[in-house]
């Protein structure tokens, strides 16, 4: 190899750790095996336990160190001199996060976070994204109230059907939400909470998990609602009534939050303030980024990396191509 092929390899591993940052925090939803004819909004929000038992070895094999959140405020706090530092975090409160991704955070001794949102444990949470899947799954045509037809004859106008009708679902208003999906969907018999029991976590689950000493549990508000949509007191009421549950179920107090909807188009600097004000060590949005020493300043808005199947390691330097530290 030539001094000049050295001294190429040399500057890009250089540019690829000084983005790589000090760490990452890898978001996921769910743990499970992809299923034939399911739609890809929903299949894209898994990996399979073989993809992530394969990235934690691979992650290890390089250098990686596994950190709880715990750890990754303590070293923003100190400065401590770290490198190739990763979380992991599981959004919602799926069951697959029990029955699949514990065993192999445990195996591997990984620690891990499950950010609950409280209506998922109680039962009372309204997936209708799975719902709206398999109603599409299951028919040719779908017929609205409001006098619009969907084709779904083929796998590509199912996708097309579920994406459009979508649109319309996450305009809803927060607080007259069944109301509005029952008008729209009222040529169908519909029960909205029908998934709750085969794909949520229940609270025997989480307090399980919470005994563990790998497992962190943290806040995810009650409802999923996205806060920019919320009044400043129905905010507070949905993060802080959420986590009184959680902290009376499992004796821990609650001091990780993450926001439901986290993109630059659903939670801004309001959002931030008044999450700042609740005093939690820190807050993750669902902004592409990786962690640096001056994420210290910016504990109320840490960006994380969307984990998905066949991730390539070497992408976690890629993520952004400026060292951004406040989104």
């Amino acid at each position: 190899m030539t001094s000049y092929l050295i001294d190429r390899l040399s500057k890009l591993q250089y540019v690829n750790n000084y983005f790589s940052g000090i760490a990452s925090i890898f978001m996921l939803h769910r743990v499970s095996a992809f299923e034939k004819n399911k739609l890809p909004p929903n299949e894209n929000m898994k990996v399979s336990s073989e993809f992530l038992e394969k990235f934690i070895t691979d992650l290890k094999s390089q250098g990686y160190e596994f950190i709880s959140l715990d750890i990754l405020h303590e070293i923003l706090q100190k400065g401590k001199d770290v490198e190739k530092q990763i979380v992991f975090t599981l959004d919602d409160g799926y069951l697959d996060n029990y029955t699949h991704a514990y065993p192999i955070f445990k195996k591997h001794n990984v620690p891990f976070t499950i950010y609950i949102t409280t209506s998922f444990p109680e039962k009372s949470a309204i997936l209708w994204w799975y719902i709206l899947e398999d109603l599409i799954v299951e028919n040719k045509e779908i017929l609205l109230s409001n006098g619009e037809k969907y084709s779904c004859k083929t796998y590509e106008d199912k996708i097309k059907t579920f994406m459009a009708i979508r649109e319309k679902i996450i305009t809803f208003s927060q607080t007259h939400f069944l109301a509005q999906l029952n008008e729209l969907f009222l040529d169908y018999k519909i029960d909205w909470f029908s998934k709750n029991k085969e794909l949520c976590l229940n609270w025997e689950h989480i307090i399980e998990l919470s005994k563990d000493e790998l497992c962190t549990i943290a806040g995810h508000t009650k409802n999923h609602y996205s806060l920019n949509q919320l009044s400043a007191n129905k905010i507070k009421s949905e993060i802080i009534e959420a986590n009184q549950m959680i902290e009376e179920k499992i004796g821990t107090k609650i001091e990780h939050f993450a926001y439901p909807f986290g993109s630059k188009g659903e939670i801004n600097q309001r959002e931030f303030n008044l999450v700042k004000s609740l005093g939690f060590k820190t807050t993750t949005t669902t902004r592409t980024g990786n962690i640096y020493f001056e994420h210290k300043n910016h504990l109320e808005c840490l960006p994380r990396i969307m984990l998905t199947e066949n991730f390539d390691i070497r992408d976690i330097g890629r993520i952004r191509k400026t060292r951004v530290v406040t989104i």
